[in-house]
């Protein structure tokens, strides 16, 4: 149960022909309505995932209601960060710019499970994976920019262990909670767009310039979907509570592209901010708003991917 949302996206989005997106999780949901809505408004759109057979008639589908045939597919399995990173060099072979980064794709709830990277996979796939594909793009947003990351986050980035992140223990299986591990990773989604807008802002004005990549975070809303698909309901009254409050994906759609497409955010400078539904700016947890706790989380990321992913790995900002 929400209000409706009073952004119109078929009408208020502007036009995007010239422009290049990349969205995760494309396949179905909010993500599938995502691409979608940018293609219907002439951008070149590539859904990023690890299922052709899921994803190509999706992008015919796109492609036969926007009457937009620059719709195209990059694979890789988010859980396995070589693939992520190979995709994200086959989209800088093109030679394309880059002007929209949604990091959509995610997971939640899932029992313990280790990926081919020895990560955990609600964190590898929630955080990990979006932080190596949006550092091996940076270079292109940058050049191409203005431009704009957004990283979908939660609510739930409110519910994590009573410590806090578990910096030390997020792969011990003993020490694991489905909820509070989710809750982590979308923590660190926050954590990671506020640190890597800092930075882009520290590294414009050390050039003497105007940083003009714009990174937010949005909380979607509870939306109909299958994140929840591993959940089995076993009271009734959840369900219908569940149906009864959540929101269909073209209203969970609504504030990531208003973040990634309205000229208020570059036109207000809005950067490093957290939204709701609808479209609306709000406060994060503490944790959230910490400046000490992006730091840790940012040097932490970099120690794990190499100690776990690639010797060699480190932050291209």
């Amino acid at each position: 149960m929400t209000t409706k949302p009073k952004y119109n996206p078929e009408k208020d989005i502007p036009s995007l022909e010239g422009k290049v997106a990349i969205v995760t999780g494309a396949s179905s949901g909010i993500g599938k309505i995502t691409a979608l809505e940018l293609a219907k408004k002439g951008c070149h759109v590539f859904l990023f995932g690890r299922s052709a057979e899921k994803t190509l008639p999706v992008i015919e589908e796109i492609k036969t209601i926007s009457k937009n045939d620059k719709v195209e597919f990059l694979e890789a399995d988010l859980m396995d960060l070589n693939q992520v990173e190979q995709a994200a060099d086959k989209f800088l072979e093109r030679g394309l710019p880059l002007h929209i980064l949604i990091n959509n794709a995610g997971i939640m709830y899932q029992p313990f499970k280790l990926t081919k990277d020895n990560m955990e996979s609600q964190i590898a796939t929630n955080h990990f994976a979006h932080v190596v594909l949006t550092n091996k793009l940076l270079c292109v947003l940058e050049a191409s920019a203005p431009s704009r990351i957004v990283n979908i986050s939660s609510l739930l980035h409110q519910t994590t262990y009573l410590g806090g992140i578990n910096y030390d223990t997020w792969c011990d299986e003993k020490k694991y909670n489905a909820e509070m591990q989710y809750g982590v990773s979308k923590l660190l989604n926050i954590h990671f767009t506020n640190e890597l807008q800092k930075r882009l802002d520290q590294k414009a004005k050390d050039e003497g310039r105007e940083c003009k990549v714009y990174v937010n975070s949005v909380h979607p809303g509870v939306v109909k979907s299958n994140l929840l698909r591993n959940q089995a309901h076993k009271l009734k009254i959840i369900d219908v509570l569940y149906n009864w409050m959540c929101i269909p994906p073209e209203h969970g759609a609504i504030t990531q592209l208003y973040v990634s497409t309205f000229p208020e955010i570059e036109e207000k400078n809005i950067k490093g901010k957290y939204f709701v539904p609808f479209n609306s700016m709000t406060a994060t947890s503490s944790s959230g708003a910490n400046e000490k706790h992006w730091a840790k989380t940012w040097d932490w990321t970099q120690k794990e991917l190499a100690a776990k992913f690639r010797e060699d790995w480190k932050w291209t900002i």
